[in-house]
């Protein structure tokens, strides 16, 4: 053999290795990147069921497979119904129970053993006692199977080969679920701005079937030229808790026995305005038993697009309102047109607490006037909401309140930019004996400027010969209308020996600024005008 055909020779043998180790390789790193996740095992304990003399469950276990290596876990939820033997559907709300490797917690499937390549759950199904016949029974609907980002849906006839079903021997419900009183959430004025955006208003009520229980409903309102809204609504499981869902509302006892709802309707964009009523609640229980009101007794809602009365021109005097001292009176004015038969009322709302203070009046120039009331020392108040409604009840609708046109409204409080300013201060008596110390007390009186915001805080340093403070006290302080500010000093137990006593002080106003008087040390005190205060203590 000639060393050329034996290199041909070798280079081929070579080359077919290496493509069959690629094809081998290959295989292997496809076969990793795409696991297979199956159902392996899932059957109920029993396969009949009696809950016709008290309540039961029935335990569910099944077995799901991974066949990637180095998976780390898996996870995923059983959902379960009830089929009704009377008409073959599948009735009332579903039963879901999550599962997790090594999870055995929070109410749901238990974590029986394994590993995240095959692992067994266990769920205990509680069995409703009612369903619209003597028997009922029960499916697994659906089970998925999550790993990483791969998912898995095992459902309809891929459950056939599996014990996914069982009988229960059940009471007949003979009621419809009931409802409470309706309302609206949260407590409103029954006003609604829709103009070129929808808009949602949210119903609250209680929903209680004590038999099969709650599953779910539907809601409509009817409004002007035959228009309505039909919202269908049901409860979910809290996404992050155990809890339950209707609506808005997180509350309610798991199967619908009872379950607080907040039910949102929305009106499409250019809703007809005017009055719309809730016209018909139609409640189902989980055996399929339906309860209809009505006309239920619940508020209505008037909808407007601002297209008939009309409100501009928005201003609040005085803003900024001095309300450092007391309550002050300040005034929203408006313009108002196209109203029909004159102007009814005015409602306006604030998010502080400033309060619309009276009715409204008309000023000589036609403008109409809201009185306001700004607590003392409220920072600020935003106006979110102001409804104008006119003899004829059509409705303008201005702020967030109302998901309306923002007037941009905010009232604020003077702002105050210096720190107090003491003028003077005297103490009476200017001196007692060391004896006396120990029976009266000394009044200190400071006089100060009467600045934007008043003085609210005291702090009195009494300091020795040498510096060193004999005495300190601290506290909340009232300042007269001539400016004053009054305290007194018990100086009996600090034991005090005849000298003579500098007294230093702070003062705070209701702005949180300070100043300091006659405290050495304090880098930013300043001094007294009238020099230092002074207490002189005698001998007896």
């Amino acid at each position: 053999m000639s060393f050329t055909f034996a290199r041909r020779v070798l280079h081929g043998a070579l080359a077919l290795a290496v493509t069959v180790a690629a094809t081998v390789l290959g295989g292997t790193l496809a076969h990793a990147a795409t696991p297979r996740l199956a159902l392996t095992a899932l059957s109920f304990e029993h396969t009949t069921v009696d809950v016709t003399e008290q309540y039961a469950a029935n335990k569910l276990t099944w077995t799901v497979t991974n066949t990637d290596p180095g998976a780390q876990s898996i996870h995923g939820t059983v959902t379960m119904r009830m089929r009704s033997t009377v008409t073959g559907a599948l009735v009332g709300h579903d039963w879901i129970a999550h599962y997790r490797f090594e999870e055995s917690c929070c109410g749901d499937a238990v974590y029986e053993a394994g590993t995240p390549q095959e692992s067994t759950y266990s769920y205990h199904l509680p069995v409703r006692r009612y369903s619209d016949a003597t028997t009922a029974t029960w499916e697994v609907t659906k089970i998925t199977i999550v790993a990483g980002d791969i998912t898995k849906n095992v459902s309809g006839t891929q459950l056939a080969s599996f014990g996914y079903s069982f009988t229960a021997q059940t009471l007949i419900d003979t009621s419809g679920p009931t409802v409470d009183h309706i309302s609206l959430h949260p407590s409103r004025r029954p006003y609604l701005y829709v103009a070129d955006t929808p808009a949602t208003v949210h119903y609250d009520f209680t929903v209680q079937d004590h038999q099969s229980g709650f599953w779910k409903g539907t809601i409509r309102l009817a409004g002007p030229a035959g228009q309505s809204v039909t919202t269908p609504f049901t409860w979910e499981r809290d996404q992050y808790s155990t809890g339950f869902r209707c609506g808005q509302v997180s509350s309610g006892e798991r199967d619908g026995t009872y379950m607080a709802c907040s039910i949102g309707v929305t009106l499409p964009s250019g809703a007809a305005p005017g009055n719309w009523r809730l016209a018909k609640l139609v409640l189902r229980n989980n055996a399929g038993g339906t309860t209809t009101y009505t006309n239920p007794t619940a508020p209505s809602i008037t909808a407007t697009s601002n297209s008939t009365v009309q409100a501009s021109g928005f201003v609040i005097t005085p803003n900024p309102v001095n309300n450092w001292r007391d309550t002050v009176m300040a005034e929203l004015i408006m313009s108002v047109t196209g109203a029909v038969k004159g102007l009814s009322a005015v409602h306006v709302d604030f998010d502080g607490s400033c309060q619309q203070w009276g009715v409204p009046t008309a000023k000589a120039d036609g403008r109409i006037a809201v009185p306001v009331m700004v607590p003392q020392q409220t920072e600020n108040c935003e106006v979110s909401g102001i409804a104008v409604v006119d003899g004829a009840s059509n409705l303008a609708l201005y702020g967030n309140a109302y998901g309306a046109p923002d007037p941009g409204l905010v009232i604020t409080r003077l702002p105050s930019t210096d720190p107090p300013v003491a003028t003077g201060a005297t103490l009476d008596p200017p001196s007692l004996t060391v004896s006396e110390v120990n029976e009266r007390s000394v009044k200190l009186t400071i006089q100060a400027d009467v600045k934007v915001a008043p003085i609210d805080g005291l702090g009195v340093s009494v300091y020795a010969a040498d510096g060193s403070v004999v005495y300190q006290s601290f506290g909340g302080i009232s300042q007269a209308a001539d400016g004053s500010v009054t305290t007194w000093l018990y100086l009996g137990w600090q034991n005090l020996g005849p000298g003579t006593y500098q007294v230093g002080f702070r003062l705070t106003d209701a702005a949180r600024k300070s100043s300091w008087w006659n405290m050495p040390d304090s880098a930013d005190s300043q001094t007294l005008p009238g020099g230092p205060l002074v207490l002189t203590l005698t001998a007896d």
